[in-house]
């Protein structure tokens, strides 16, 4: 892993999570991009806590994390071995991020087709979450994210036709729309609000994915904030139950 990338992972952007679960995905990302596997020994304490730049005590209690979730585990004056492949854990849905840089950070090759991006008015739905009028102008983006040629995640996103203060194409939603938001027109999502909830497609939308109707989904239905509390973007991302699942920590109060 370069210089740049771990310095990537320690200057992660608005990240206000607690410290010990960024050490958690930042040692995964090292354990991911490294090819680790069921068995390996992982680094040492001493190697993470130069490659984190974190204290010791940040460091375990990440690393505790990823023993409670089985990922790795330790053996006394031997050090901690890999229990699980990291690239077969669900994805940890407490950590916003879109849907091609999840992929991209757990080294899952997909390919992004877009089906439709255009400008039309706000329904309802559309209109109350993102606190517009009804037939208020706005874009929306259809894509289907596939890997190895399988659909596996089919999206809607929608925001406001003020937010593209530039010229765009259709082309432009082929990589991650969050940093193409940010990047291109200087707005940067801070959080979301988001309902899950188990999903299939009817015959017509099943067609145009490329799945049977019978196909399990997982809908994240989700608007995105700006840091002052503004809805930027209202997405709904459809996860195929078959090849992804996710993964949260709950604590008992």
């Amino acid at each position: 892993m370069s210089p740049q990338q771990l310095q990537g992972m320690r200057r992660r952007r608005r990240d206000v999570r607690p410290l010990r679960v960024q050490v958690r995905d930042w040692v995964m990302e090292i354990l991911v991009r490294g090819n680790y596997a069921t068995g390996d020994r992982i680094p040492t304490e001493e190697e993470l806590v130069d490659l984190l730049d974190v204290s010791r005590g940040t460091l375990r209690e990440g690393l505790q994390l990823l023993e409670q979730e089985g990922v790795i585990r330790s053996r006394h004056g031997s050090g901690r071995y890999m229990v699980a492949s990291p690239k077969a854990i669900a994805l940890d849905i407490t950590r916003l991020r879109s849907v091609h840089e999840f992929l991209r950070e757990h080294s899952i090759a997909h390919r992004v087709v877009v089906l439709e991006a255009c400008e039309r008015g706000a329904d309802e739905a559309t209109a109350r979450a993102l606190e517009l009028p009804v037939g208020g102008k706005v874009i929306s983006v259809e894509r289907v994210h596939r890997a190895e040629g399988v659909p596996i995640i089919y999206s809607i996103d929608v925001f406001p036709k003020s937010v593209a203060t530039t010229k765009w194409q259709p082309a432009d939603f082929e990589g991650s729309l969050l940093a193409l938001l940010e990047s291109r027109w200087g707005v940067a999502i801070s959080h979301s609000s988001s309902t899950l909830r188990a999903v299939t497609l009817d015959r017509k939308l099943a067609a145009r994915v490329g799945v049977k109707p019978s196909v399990p989904w997982i809908l994240f239905d989700q608007v995105n904030f700006d840091a002052q509390g503004h809805p930027v973007v209202y997405s709904q991302d459809y996860h195929r139950g078959e090849h992804i699942g996710f993964q949260v920590m709950r604590f008992r109060r």
